[in-house]
């Protein structure tokens, strides 16, 4: 592998859905080469993986370039991300090895931090030093160690188990993937008094399900069952537990933002993180506007709006918001920074057992998006310095993260974002619940993006 390769092959590590690397050179080498890199800074290493068959040979390679670089090894053995996120203190980092989505792919790896947080971007092109100026191994005498360490599960199950509600008296359907969150999700829905009834709860390695979305979620097979019974909700999971779908009491598979503002009308926390381009409804849910809700009226200062990257959603949960919000991934500060689709369905099972999660989400308010994006024929440099000329003389609040700009009206709201690249583009972003009201914002922040453009 070429020097840069864990850059280019990792990059997408910093982001909260879930992926190993696409790249076809990933492989058993590239676990070597990062165990060494590794040990450079971490003499202490948190090792797990999922099911996929290819992954007891990615852990062996890592595992040998750890050890002979010096570094002892923690092996929790098979586990769910969420599960290997809360073990990462025991060790100064942590690695799972998880599939990749696309089939046919070999296996990668996933950095994570003591608090459970994906390794940023600088810190994985920190491991780049490695291949720069490669240190010397160490005698046979000085070689790390691995030291089995059992229990993993059971600890993070009893941990969940006593942050949740105590009762869901709810019937729940749980396709669990054939994947390590068949040794959580059950056990905990079981011990809060759901009725549950799993689906593709076995280990199976050879496991396929068939066309899935990019979070590695298929809800057919539930919603079948749903349909054929009374009164059950559904919940489907990603292999290695970071998400979770929830079908409603119709049979209705409901959008990863409709999942969130459920949590958070549950939860109720006095700070939540979101990307700088989220939705209304969530605002909505923080702020008790939905329904029936009886919240009290939340402080404006809880709604925490980071740059559209996990790493500063992270970050902000790290900070104190309760919870955290990225690509349909809910994170929980009270166990660790990784999103946790357990919890996730957890919460929802709690809520359902006292409303009907199906008569809750009717009564959410539509909001339509439109977005656009154009080609930027003037500097980024140039672009950015004209529309922060230009905002102060908007109406309505403006927020600014990085290279995004919100402006937030009485109807609705839009963004511009510069996204940076060989050729830089603009990209705008509108909604309102009125589609005309859209149509009237995306073309204030067209005439704003032309004018920008414009200037010489």
């Amino acid at each position: 592998m070429k020097s840069g390769g864990i850059e280019r092959d990792m990059a997408q590590a910093d982001r909260i859905l879930l992926r190993s690397s696409p790249s076809i050179d990933t492989g058993p080498e590239m676990g070597l080469l990062l165990g060494h890199a590794l040990a450079m800074d971490h003499s202490r290493v948190v090792v797990g993986r999922d099911l996929m068959r290819s992954s007891s040979m990615m852990k062996e390679a890592l595992v040998s370039g750890l050890m002979s670089s010096g570094a002892e090894v923690l092996d929790v053995g098979v586990v769910s991300c969420p599960a290997l996120a809360l073990a990462a203190s025991q060790g100064d980092c942590a690695v799972y090895v998880t599939e990749y989505r696309g089939y046919g792919m070999i296996s990668g790896y996933l950095l994570i931090n003591p608090n459970g947080s994906l390794f940023r971007k600088e810190q994985i092109r920190h491991l780049d030093m490695y291949f720069m100026d490669p240190p010397e191994l160490p005698e046979s005498g000085n070689l790390g160690h691995i030291h089995p360490v059992y229990g993993t599960v059971d600890t993070y199950n009893s941990r969940l188990r006593a942050l949740l509600p105590e009762k869901a008296e709810c019937a729940m359907v749980v396709d669990c993937s054939c994947g390590p969150v068949s040794d959580s999700v059950p056990q905990i829905l079981n011990s809060m008094g759901a009725d549950v009834l799993t689906l593709n709860a076995q280990r199976d390695l050879d496991y396929v399900s068939g066309e899935m979305d990019g979070h590695g979620i298929r809800p057919d097979s539930v919603q079948s069952q749903i349909a054929s019974g009374s009164g059950y909700i559904g919940c489907v999971m990603n292999k290695i537990g970071t998400m979770a779908s929830i079908v409603d009491e119709n049979g209705r598979q409901l959008t990863p933002e409709q999942v969130f503002a459920l949590t958070v009308m549950f939860l109720r926390p006095k700070r939540i993180a979101v990307p700088v381009d989220m939705t209304t409804l969530i605002d909505d849910a923080f702020h008790g506007r939905l329904g029936n809700d009886q919240g009290q009226e939340a402080d404006e200062d809880g709604y925490i709006m980071t740059d559209r990257s996990a790493a500063a959603v992270c970050e902000a949960v790290a900070s104190g918001a309760e919870l955290g919000f990225y690509d349909g991934g809910i994170i929980y500060g009270n166990i660790s920074m990784m999103p946790d689709g357990i919890q996730t369905a957890a919460i929802i099972a709690g809520m359902a057992g006292n409303k009907s999660i199906n008569r809750i989400v009717d009564e959410f308010p539509e909001y339509i998006q439109d977005r656009t994006s154009r080609d930027c024929s003037v500097t980024a440099e140039t672009f950015k310095r004209e529309i922060e000329e230009r905002l102060p003389n908007m109406d309505g609040r403006t927020v600014v993260r990085d290279n995004a700009w919100r402006v937030d009206l009485d109807g609705g709201w839009f963004l511009v974002r510069l996204v940076k690249g060989v050729e830089p583009t603009i990209e705008i972003i509108a909604e309102s619940s009125d589609r005309a009201y859209v149509i009237g914002l995306m073309e204030i922040a067209g005439d704003l993006v032309d004018d920008c453009m414009k200037a010489q």
